[in-house]
């Protein structure tokens, strides 16, 4: 049974259980497809595999994704983005293959941490004496042609800001002429509702609440709506240093993701 919350989208228990179940699904048949392709080192095809895994568990989870300008062809490539969610996985991880850097306490997570395992993720310890052995990872990881994603606030914002750039995770770009491509990531609604100031924690993972708090209440909802930007490639080269980079990138997801929020009638 359904209950229409204040904000004129509905809420159901029902709903987040359904959602559960296929979830469930989905991880029992992909877990041993994707564990021998790993096992075997058949990279292209477990990265296409753990794509589609993504795209799967976005539409069960109710991520309707749209699509502004295109990921660039080139390779290596590093993309980087705000971070509003846990959902930004699914979102980019469903564009294209790539390589995330979660936080390192998601290793230990039940399922969640195993599946980021497989797929080839770079695990990161928030302090500088760890930089050198993640750098090293994720420089592994470029040198074979792949997508790295980054989110260089550094941790999750509230969706409607773009917190400053941390430079520090730009060095793989200075040191490799690497082409770096900004992405912005708008949640823009639930239910087709423009998403506000009151509604935005029900997206954002910000605050106290727990990740199986916060997902819960996200899949008793019917829908989040995501548009996901875009932009021209960037190189290091034209600019005096990688915090002047850091910088402008900061300023063009800032930029656009202002643009999308308001074109879409979001209201902070």
């Amino acid at each position: 049974m359904s209950t229409m919350t204040p904000h004129g989208y509905s809420v159901s228990r029902l709903r987040a259980m359904v959602k559960c179940v296929l979830f469930f699904v989905v991880i029992v048949v992909m877990f041993i497809p994707v564990l021998l392709l790993w096992g075997f080192a058949m990279e292209r095809v477990r990265a296409r595999v753990v794509c589609v895994f993504y795209t799967l568990l976005g539409r069960i989870a109710g991520v309707r994704v749209q699509v502004e300008g295109k990921i660039s062809k080139l390779r290596p490539l590093m993309l980087v983005a705000n971070h509003t969610s846990y959902l930004d996985i699914f979102v980019l991880g469903s564009l294209v293959p790539l390589s995330f850097t979660p936080k390192i306490e998601i290793r230990s997570w039940p399922i969640i941490g195993f599946f980021c395992v497989l797929a080839d993720c770079v695990f990161i310890e928030r302090r500088p004496t760890d930089m050198q052995r993640a750098q090293k990872e994720m420089g592994d990881r470029l040198s074979n042609g792949k997508v790295l994603a980054l989110f260089p606030e550094g941790t999750t914002g509230d969706g409607f800001n773009v917190m400053p750039f941390k430079s520090g995770f730009l060095s793989l770009v200075e040191d490799h002429d690497l082409p770096l491509q900004p992405v912005s990531i708008a949640y823009t609604g639930i239910g087709g509702v423009p998403l506000s100031a009151a509604t935005r924690e029900k997206v954002a993972w910000i605050g106290e609440a727990s990740f199986v708090d916060h997902f819960w209440r996200m899949l008793k909802m019917p829908s989040v709506e995501v548009l996901v930007t875009m932009y021209e490639v960037e190189r290091i080269g034209n600019y005096e240093d990688r915090k002047a980079l850091a910088k402008q990138c900061e300023k063009i997801i800032r930029e656009g993701l202002h643009q999308q929020l308001e074109a879409n009638g979001v209201t902070s």
